[in-house]
């Protein structure tokens, strides 16, 4: 499941991971940040990853195709977890987004993160 946090701005959106992700999930997620990209042309993304499982096929294909085609857009990207193997994938991803500047934060520095994404650090 994907909720959008509060804090959230018109060009700076974030998001928690939780729980089953679904098809449908992306579904409600993606209209959101693709309007916020036609709207401002790139945006900044904070994503909040916890326990979360991909129940179905869909979810994957629908998080690759994010990958290859909104996530261009994005300008920098927090990523907000515990899991040590995000740090990884974050690493692992790095040849492919070049474009997009990412940094890994653990849970306690969800404050440092906001900041950064949102250029007041």
């Amino acid at each position: 499941m994907f909720e959008i946090l509060p804090e959230s701005t018109e060009t700076s959106i974030g998001f928690k991971i939780s729980g089953d992700v679904t098809k449908s999930d992306y579904e409600a997620l993606l209209p959101k940040l693709d309007k916020a990209i036609a709207a401002h042309g790139k945006i900044n993304l904070l994503v909040v990853v916890e326990d979360f499982d991909f129940k179905v096929f869909d979810a994957a294909k629908a998080d690759f195709e994010f990958g290859t085609h909104q996530y261009r857009q994005v300008e920098k990207a927090a990523f907000v977890s515990e899991v040590k193997w995000m740090e990884r994938v974050v690493k692992i991803m790095d040849p492919f987004t070049r474009r997009t500047k990412e940094k890994n934060f653990a849970p306690d520095q969800i404050e440092q993160a906001w900041a950064w994404v949102l250029g007041e650090d």
